[in-house]
C-alpha cells in the first residue's frame, strides 16, 4: 500500500510538470520532424513517420504519446514541406495535448562538401483538461466517493498558435543542427494570457562512418554516434549514444539524461534499439529503463517508430540531393 500511495503522488507530480516541459522521444532520429522542421524532405522524396511512445506503465496516470507526419522534396524548388500530427496523453485522459502544424525547409550549398537547411514549423496547439477524472476534498467521505463537487472548474480547454525555426548543418557524414520552439513565448503578454510552453533549445548532432556500402543491393553497413542537447525552462537534458546498421538489421544503444546537470524532473536512463527494414518501410522498438531506484516500479518506456519512404522513381536528378547523413533506418 505504502509504494502504491508513493506511486499515485510520484505519477500526479509527473502530470502537473507535463504542463511546463514538452514530452520527448528516446528514438528522436526517427521522430525528424518534431526534432526539427529542417528535417522536412532530407529523405529526398516523400516519407511516411509514425511514433508512439507508452512511458512508465506501471504507474496510474501513464503516460502515451503519438505522433504522425508525412515530408516531401520538391527538387524544383530545393524545397521541402511537411505536416506533423502529434498528441500527448497525461493520466489517462486527464491532460491532453494535440498540435496540428506545417513545415517548410529551403536546401542550399555552402560549397562542395557542406549544406545547409533552414526550417520553420507553424502549428496549432489544442490542449484540454477533463474535471470529471479529478476528485476534489468534498466528493471524499470516510466510506464513499461523491460522483460530483460544488467546486468550479476553470477553463477546460485551451488553444494557441506557436512556431518554431531550425537549422541543419551537414556533409556526407556529419551533421549538426539547432532548433528554437515556442517563439510565441517571447512574448511576456501571450504567456500571461494565453499560458505558452517556456522556449525550448535543441542541439543535435553526430557522425557517420561507413564501414561498407552495397549500392547495387542497397545495402549498407555502418556505425553512427550521436548526441541531443534540450533546455526548457529549468531543465536541461543531454543524450548521446551510437546506432550499428548492418541491412536489413539496427541495434543502438542511448543514455538519457546523462547526470551532468542538477534540477532535472527525472532520472537517467538506459535505452536499448532494435530495428528491422522491409524494403522502403522500416521498424524500430526501443525500450528504456530507468537507472533509478524506481527501476522496478514505473514499468520503462516502449517506443515504437514506422517509417515508409516514397521514392522518387523515375528522376534522374534525385541523387544530386545529397542525403543528410543522420541514420535513416
Amino acid at each position: 500500500m505504502k509504494h502504491y500511495i508513493s506511486a499515485i503522488i510520484l505519477a500526479t507530480t509527473l502530470v502537473a510538470n507535463c504542463l511546463a516541459v514538452d514530452p520527448q522521444f528516446s528514438q528522436f532520429s526517427a521522430a525528424k520532424l518534431y526534432l526539427s522542421p529542417s528535417f522536412a524532405g532530407s529523405s529526398g522524396g516523400g516519407r511516411l513517420i509514425m511514433n508512439v511512445r507508452d512511458q512508465w506503465s506501471k504507474l496510474p496516470g501513464t503516460f502515451l504519446t503519438y505522433s504522425a507526419s508525412y515530408d516531401h522534396y520538391i527538387e524544383k524548388y530545393r524545397s521541402g514541406v511537411g505536416v506533423l500530427v502529434m498528441k500527448d496523453d497525461a493520466g489517462h485522459g486527464l491532460i491532453s495535448t494535440t498540435t496540428l502544424g506545417l513545415q517548410y525547409s529551403y536546401n542550399f550549398d555552402i560549397n562542395r562538401q557542406w549544406r545547409v537547411r533552414p526550417g520553420l514549423h507553424f502549428y496549432y496547439r489544442y490542449r484540454n483538461i477533463d474535471f470529471n477524472k479529478l476528485q476534489f476534498s468534498d466528493q471524499i467521505g470516510f466510506d464513499y466517493i461523491a460522483p460530483s463537487s460544488i467546486e468550479n472548474s476553470p477553463m477546460e480547454s485551451v488553444g494557441s498558435f506557436d512556431a518554431s525555426s531550425s537549422v541543419l548543418v551537414y556533409s556526407d557524414n556529419i551533421w549538426i543542427g539547432t532548433t528554437i520552439d515556442h517563439l510565441m513565448s517571447m512574448s511576456q503578454t501571450l504567456v500571461n494570457e494565453i499560458g505558452y510552453l517556456p522556449l525550448r533549445y535543441s542541439v543535435y548532432g553526430g557522425s557517420k562512418y561507413m564501414i561498407n556500402q552495397r549500392t547495387i543491393l542497397n545495402k549498407e553497413e555502418s556505425f553512427s554516434g550521436a548526441f541531443h542537447y534540450l533546455h526548457q525552462d529549468q531543465y536541461n537534458y543531454l543524450d548521446i549514444g551510437a546506432y550499428y546498421i548492418n541491412s536489413p538489421l539496427m541495434i543502438g544503444l542511448w543514455y538519457r539524461g546523462l547526470p551532468v546537470f542538477r534540477k532535472n524532473p527525472n532520472a537517467g536512463a538506459v535505452s536499448i534499439h532494435a530495428g528491422y527494414r522491409f524494403e522502403n518501410l522500416s521498424l524500430q522498438y526501443s525500450y528504456d529503463f530507468t537507472t533509478s531506484r524506481l527501476i522496478t516500479k514505473t514499468g520503462g518506456a516502449h517506443e515504437i517508430s514506422l517509417t515508409y519512404l516514397i521514392s522518387n522513381e523515375g528522376s534522374t536528378r534525385r541523387r544530386s540531393h545529397k542525403m543528410v547523413p543522420c541514420p535513416e533506418f
